[in-house]
C-alpha cells in the first residue's frame, strides 16, 4: 500500500512540474522605451529558487527573451564560447510572422564573416527552437497564403558566379521541416548543391 501512495504521489509531482512548462520565447508586456542597439543576457530568479538566463532582444515596438535554459542547442553553444556576452551582442532577431498569440521569430547567431546558423522560435510552450541552417546567408523568407507554411531559401558563396542554395519549407501547425522533392527529375537541387533563383 506504501509504495502505491508513493508511486502515485510521485507520479502528481512529475505531472505537476511537466505542466509548468513555459515558453522558450516570451514577450514582454511593455513595449520598449528606450531601444537597445545590442543584445543583453538577464538573469531572472524563477519558482524553483534558481536562476534561469534569458537574451533580451529590444525590437521596434516590442521586447522579447529567450529562455536559454528552454533551447538547449542555444545554451550549449554560449557555454562552448569563450567571450559569451560579445557573442551574444552579434546576435540578431527578427520577427517573421506575427499572429496575436504565436508570432514566429527567426535568431540569427554563430555568425563566421557572413555565414550564420538560424532558429526559428515561436512563443508555443511545446517549442524549443528549430535549426534551419548553418553556415549560411538568409536570401529570402515567405509565408503561404494560408499562413501554414514557412519558406526559408539560404545561400552560400562557391566559387561559381551564383551562390549555392537550399529551400526549408516548415509547416508552422506541427513545427517540422517539409520534405521537398524535385518532380521534373531526378537531380538533387537541395542542400547547397545547385544555385535557386527564385522560390515559391
Amino acid at each position: 500500500m506504501i509504495k502505491k501512495l508513493s508511486f502515485i504521489f510521485c507520479m502528481i509531482i512529475l505531472v505537476t512540474a511537466c505542466s509548468k512548462s513555459e515558453p522558450a520565447l516570451v514577450k514582454k508586456d511593455t513595449p520598449p522605451s528606450q531601444p537597445k542597439d545590442s543584445p543583453e543576457l538577464i538573469e531572472q530568479p524563477n519558482d524553483d529558487e534558481e536562476t534561469d538566463e534569458f537574451i533580451e532582444f529590444t525590437l521596434e515596438d516590442e521586447v522579447v527573451m529567450i529562455n536559454l535554459h528552454l533551447v538547449p542547442i542555444l545554451r550549449q553553444y554560449l557555454h562552448a564560447v569563450s567571450k559569451r556576452d560579445e557573442i551574444i551582442k552579434e546576435m540578431n532577431i527578427q520577427r517573421i510572422h506575427e499572429e496575436p498569440d504565436n508570432s514566429v521569430y527567426l535568431l540569427e547567431f554563430s555568425c563566421n564573416h557572413v555565414l550564420c546558423s538560424y532558429l526559428l522560435l515561436d512563443q508555443s510552450k511545446e517549442n524549443t527552437g528549430h535549426l534551419v541552417a548553418d553556415l549560411a546567408t538568409l536570401s529570402s523568407v515567405k509565408l503561404s497564403p494560408d499562413e501554414t507554411k514557412l519558406l526559408l531559401v539560404f545561400h552560400r558563396e562557391s566559387s561559381l558566379p551564383l551562390p549555392m542554395a537550399n529551400i526549408v519549407v516548415l509547416d508552422l501547425e506541427k513545427w517540422k521541416a517539409v520534405k521537398l522533392e524535385n518532380i521534373t527529375n531526378d537531380d538533387y537541387i537541395l542542400n547547397y548543391s545547385w544555385p535557386i533563383l527564385s522560390a515559391e
